[in-house]
C-alpha cells in the first residue's frame, strides 16, 4: 500500500514518530495496538490516571510489563521516550514538556479531555481526537487554538464522522456532489438510561453511560454534529429526520425526505448495520447513468455511496500518516459552528436538580442549528448544569433554567460564543 511505503521511507530518514495516547479505555488501548504495528510510528507514552490500565495496553502488544517505565519525573520519562522504552504516566500535562510529535486523544471525557487538547496544541502538539463530544462543542475553539501555534488539530479516521469525511472525499474525486451525509443508526429510544439499558452494557461490555449515549441516540447526534461543523452541512429539522429506508431505496427515500442539498441526517433501522453513506448527484449525470445503471448504483439522478462499516481504533494510523507525510488534518473547521447539540429533558426536571452528563438520566442530546440552539443548553454542558427551574420531559432545557459550574470547559464555549 502505497502511504505505507511512504511511512516506511519516513521512518528510515527521520526515524519513527513518537505518538501518546491519552486514555487507556476500550478505544485508547485499541489505539495503542493499532499505532503499535503500523510502520512509522510508536506509542511511545500511554497516558491514564489509572497506570495499571496503560500498562495493560502495552502488555497486550507484547511489551513485558517489566519494561513498561512508569514515572511521573519528566527527566525519567523523556530519557525512556528517546530510546524507544514504551511509558505511562498518569499526568497529561507532561507531554508538553516530553519529546512527543503527536498525541492521539481518546478519553471521549469532555473536562479532562478539552484541557489535554487545549494543552497539547498550545505546547506545539499535533493532536489527533477521538472525542467527539469535545469537538461538537468546542471543534472551532481546537482549531484556532491549532493555528496560532502551526500545529494541526484533526478528528481521526474511524469513527462515523472520519468515515463520512473519507467517504464523501472520494465521491467528490469522482465528480459527484455530495448532498447529503448519513449516520446509520439501528435501534432509538432516546429515554433510554444507564438502568433500563443495563442489558446492552453486558452484552456489549462497555459502560453504562456510553451504551445509554449510543441508545438514546445521543452519540449519533454529537458524531452528525463533527460532520456539519466541518463541511457547512446541517440538519432539516432539530434532531433530524431518522430517515426509514433500506440499501436498495436509500438514493429515493433519502432525497425525498430532506428539504434541500447540504443536510446531515441518519438513517433508522433497515438493513444499514453500523455503516455511513453519502447521497451524491452528478453535474455531468446524463454522460454516466448508464455505467451506474451498469454498476448497479440505481438510475439516478441520486445515488446512494455507502459504507456498512467503521472500524474506530483500527483505520487511526491513516490519519496519523496523512499528518506526518502530509500535514493534512482529516477535517477543518474555519468558521463558526453552523450546528449545535440541544440538551433535551429526558425525564421531568425539577429546580434545584443537578443534571447528570451524556448518557445519564436526565437528558439526551438533538443536533440543531446554530440559529436554532441559541439559548439552549448544550448536551456537552449538562453534566456541569443545575436547574434553576422546572423543565418537561421531551422539551428543551433553555440555558436561563441552569446554573453552571465554573470550569475550562464551560469557559471555553462562553468564549467562543462570546457569552459572559
Amino acid at each position: 500500500m502505497g502511504i505505507w511505503n511512504r511511512l516506511e521511507r519516513h521512518a528510515e530518514s527521520k526515524g519513527d514518530a513518537s505518538i501518546a495516547v491519552v486514555g487507556a479505555g476500550y478505544v485508547g488501548t485499541g489505539v495503542v495496538h493499532a499505532i503499535g504495528q503500523s510502520p512509522g510510528m510508536r506509542p511511545s507514552l500511554v497516558v491514564n490516571r489509572n497506570t495499571g490500565r496503560a500498562v495493560a495496553a502495552l502488555a497486550a502488544m507484547g511489551v513485558p510489563e517489566a519494561e513498561v517505565v512508569v514515572s511521573e519525573d519528566l527527566d525519567t520519562l523523556r530519557a525512556a521516550i528517546r530510546v524507544g522504552t514504551p511509558a505511562v504516566t498518569p499526568h497529561a500535562a507532561l507531554i508538553a514538556d516530553l519529546p512527543i510529535d503527536v498525541v492521539v486523544e481518546a478519553t471521549g471525557a469532555l473536562d479532562y479531555g478539552t484541557e489535554a487538547i487545549l494543552t497539547m496544541l498550545g505546547s506545539g502538539r499535533h493532536v489527533v481526537s477521538f472525542n467527539a463530544e469535545c469537538d461538537a462543542l468546542l471543534g472551532w475553539r481546537f482549531h484556532e487554538v491549532a493555528r496560532a501555534n502551526d500545529v494541526i488539530y484533526t478528528i481521526a479516521d474511524g469513527d462515523q464522522p472520519g468515515v463520512e469525511f473519507r467517504l464523501m472525499q472520494q465521491v467528490e474525486a469522482m465528480g459527484f456532489e455530495v448532498t447529503a451525509a448519513l449516520n446509520c443508526k439501528r435501534h432509538l429510544n432516546v429515554h433510554q438510561n444507564p438502568e433500563t439499558g443495563a442489558g446492552y452494557a453486558a452484552r456489549d461490555t462497555t459502560s453504562a453511560h456510553m451504551t445509554t449515549a449510543f441508545g438514546d441516540g445521543t452519540k449519533m447526534q454529537v458524531e452528525q454534529a463533527v460532520v456539519a461543523n466541518a463541511t457547512g452541512f446541517v440538519p432539516d429539522v432539530r434532531g433530524m429526520h431518522g430517515i426509514e429506508s433500506t440499501v436498495a431505496d436509500a438514493a429515493v427515500d433519502i432525497p425525498e425526505a430532506l428539504s434541500a442539498p447540504g443536510r446531515v441526517d441518519f438513517t433508522l433501522a433497515g438493513d444499514f448495520g453500523a455503516g455511513v453513506g453519502v447521497i451524491g448527484r452528478h453535474p455531468d449525470g446524463h454522460l454516466h447513468e448508464k455505467a451506474m445503471r451498469f454498476y448497479k448504483m440505481g438510475d439516478g439522478p441520486d445515488y446512494f455511496f455507502f459504507r456498512p462499516y467503521h472500524l474506530v481504533h483500527l483505520e487511526i494510523p491513516m490519519t496519523i500518516a496523512e499528518l506526518l507525510l502530509d500535514g493534512e488534518p482529516l477535517a477543518t473547521i474555519d468558521e463558526p459552528h453552523v450546528a449545535e447539540v440541544v440538551a433535551i429533558a429526558k425525564k421531568d426536571l425539577a429546580a434545584g436538580e443537578k443534571l447528570d452528563g451524556i448518557g445519564g438520566f436526565c437528558a439526551y442530546g438533538h443536533i440543531d442549528t446554530a440559529d436554532g440552539a441559541a439559548g439552549m443548553l448544550p448536551i456537552g454542558l449538562v453534566e456541569y448544569a443545575t436547574a434553576t427551574a422546572d423543565v418537561a420531559i421531551d422539551q428543551p432545557i433553555p440555558l436561563d433554567a441552569v446554573t453552571l459550574t465554573d470550569n475550562t470547559v464551560v469557559r471555553e464555549w462562553k468564549a467562543m460564543h462570546g457569552l459572559t
